[in-house]
């Protein structure tokens, strides 16, 4: 009796050992954004980050111009992305990301004369930026990164001034 006794009070707490390592959940997984740097030079720039592990999240960005304080040409930036985490920490420390960006901007092309315009011109850029992120124990964020990327699809793109795109900010957030 004494050894299935033993058996079952070992068998149990191993069980259970073998539990509380398998059952691990994070459930911190959102992170909004503001891009401060953007922001002081007129520039209302939002991300959202969703992290789906350890080591990655996807996001989506919107920047739009509200002051004259810059020229910026930008109507509006879109940008989708996937980042992969290279810290020891959850989604924490150096960073690379894939990105794309459908970006609407005010910018002078050839016309049929031979002479120039300025039009609204809309595009597609893919691109790659790295950075690093900081998270504190109480969740607030803050990441810098630089990238850029090329517009894919404009016909003009050799004669444009947005052939590429710059991916670039001082974002400080919350991970809840």
């Amino acid at each position: 009796m004494k050894k299935i006794l033993i058996a079952l009070v070992l068998f149990c707490s191993i069980s259970v050992i073998a539990q509380s390592d398998s059952d691990f959940t994070y459930t911190e997984f959102h992170e909004p954004k503001l891009n401060v740097g953007y922001l002081i030079l007129g520039n209302f720039d939002v991300t959202y980050e969703y992290l789906l592990s350890e080591e990655s999240g996807v996001g989506v960005n919107l920047m739009v111009p509200f002051d004259d304080y810059v020229e910026w040409n930008i109507n509006y930036n879109l940008t989708g992305y996937y980042r992969f985490y290279f810290g020891d920490n959850y989604a924490d420390g150096f960073f690379g990301e894939i990105f794309a960006n459908l970006n609407d901007v005010r910018d002078t092309l050839p016309n049929q004369n031979g002479g120039e315009v300025r039009d609204d011109v809309t595009d597609l850029a893919l691109g790659l930026s790295g950075g690093y992120k900081l998270v504190s124990s109480g969740g607030v964020v803050l990441e810098v990164f630089l990238g850029g990327g090329r517009n894919l699809f404009n016909e003009f793109n050799s004669e444009r001034n947005f052939d590429f795109v710059l991916r670039a900010g001082l974002n400080l957030g919350y991970r809840f």
